[in-house]
């Protein structure tokens, strides 16, 4: 199972670190791994790189899009899709700060959803220390 973290990176970061997402996943992940003594200035670094997330608007659109699909449930701010045919079971939770997504393969068919949303989701899965801006893969057409 991967547990992928996405954030909503401001648009004039955007440009700065689109050619250079291993520095910007650097401090992503020093800011994952500080500890509970920096939390201000981790909090205020963290400000100062993403934008929050309207989990109202995302939880939302992801429901008008999924409801009718039999592989989706939605639960409270966690949004299912278990589809058998695919081998997925993929669990997206709505955070205001981020959106964490686990997966139990390397793709999620909510990678598709959520680029429609904001070109600038950065995802980050620290585990596996993988990478990238959600807008920069290749999305599976279904």
């Amino acid at each position: 199972m991967r547990r992928f973290y996405i954030f909503n990176i401001r648009r004039e970061l955007m440009t700065l670190y689109h050619d250079n997402p291993d520095n910007l996943y650097k401090v992503l992940e020093s800011l994952y791994k500080m500890s509970s003594d920096e939390l201000t200035y981790g909090y205020n670094l963290f400000k100062q790189i993403c934008v929050g997330i309207d989990t109202l608007a995302v939880s939302n659109k992801l429901y008008l899009k999924l409801h009718n699909d039999l592989v989706y449930t939605k639960i409270d701010n966690e949004h299912i899709i278990n589809n058998l045919y695919k081998d997925e079971v993929s669990v997206l939770k709505i955070k205001k700060s981020h959106l964490i997504l686990d997966c139990n393969g390397s793709y999620s068919s909510f990678f598709n959803l959520l680029n429609e949303f904001s070109s600038t989701f950065f995802v980050c899965d620290f585990q596996s220390r993988d990478y990238f801006f959600l807008s920069d893969i290749e999305l599976v057409v279904n």
